[in-house]
């Protein structure tokens, strides 16, 4: 039975809620996939898909609910919320690029309800991994410094940082990349779902973007070695971002992980090995 998109909310103990959508066929099986940073519940790597898709609007985005303080385990339990509405008992987890450690967070935090845990094209944290902490950027260790000296004012301290998005959610479309992704960016149907989903994402500005930054910034809140769940790391050698760097030291941490390197691929490798990374996800039950 088709479910095609179908958007639904879910309340917040907090106050407020997290809107999400589901995709393909509500006989198939449960899959949560996580958007990059930024985005929203319109992104999927596949909208025809033929397992059960839920795709969310982390806090800030699209039609979420901001958290006062953004936090990894604040996104995993609503997860955990949203697999309770859809009446989910075990599920795995994707997520991509900044969705990465959010997609950890619920192999660490929801481990009794999730199968395995899928990042792709994703980064470790910065306090275990030394490395992580040396490849960033000034702007980056600025949000670091931020997000830490004051959790509670980050969002209002980094507003400016964002507003980039705010004014251009679309930026991302026009902006260089790796050539291994052009051939991705030039096809109309990628370009069309990616373009709807930044826009939503930017239905409250930065909000979600901030919120990102600060709950990535602030310690995690686990080990990487506290994760008993199965890992995939999938990873592009093309990818100029921190995934290629840190994939060995996360796999280093995690028991049960396992990295799949692709030479020809960049930072947007989901797109064409989307079946392969599903069906890997799905095998471990």
């Amino acid at each position: 039975m088709s479910l095609m998109p179908h958007d639904r909310e879910t309340a917040l103990s907090s106050g407020g809620s997290v809107a999400w959508r589901e995709w393909g066929d509500a006989d198939g099986d449960p899959v949560v996939f996580l958007h990059g940073t930024p985005g929203s519940r319109l992104f999927s790597p596949d909208t025809e898909t033929s397992v059960r898709l839920i795709t969310l609007d982390r806090p800030g985005y699209g039609r979420s609910t901001p958290l006062e303080v953004p936090t990894l385990l604040g996104v995993a339990e609503i997860v955990g919320l949203i697999a309770d509405d859809a009446g989910w008992e075990r599920f795995p987890v994707i997520g991509s690029s900044g969705g990465g450690p959010f997609a950890l967070a619920c192999g660490a935090f929801l481990s009794d309800r999730v199968s395995s845990v899928t990042a792709v094209s994703s980064g470790g944290p910065v306090d275990e991994i030394e490395a992580a902490y040396a490849s960033l950027t000034d702007d980056e260790r600025e949000v670091l410094a931020a997000g830490r000296a004051d959790p509670a004012g980050a969002t209002e301290l980094l507003w400016e940082h964002g507003q980039w998005y705010a004014d251009n959610p679309l930026r991302f479309l026009d902006s260089d990349r790796e050539p291994a992704d052009e051939a991705i960016f030039r096809d109309d149907a990628f370009r069309s779902n990616f373009a709807d989903a930044n826009v939503e994402g930017a239905r409250q500005g930065q909000a979600g973007l901030i919120s990102d930054w600060v709950a990535e910034a602030l310690p995690w809140g686990f080990q990487l070695a506290d994760i008993e769940v199965p890992v995939d790391l999938w990873v592009g050698e093309h990818d100029s971002g921190r995934a290629p760097l840190d994939a060995a030291e996360i796999a280093r941490r995690i028991p049960s992980c396992t990295v799949h390197s692709y030479p020809d691929e960049g930072h947007w490798l989901l797109i064409p090995l989307w079946p392969e990374i599903l069906e890997r996800s799905l095998a471990h039950g």
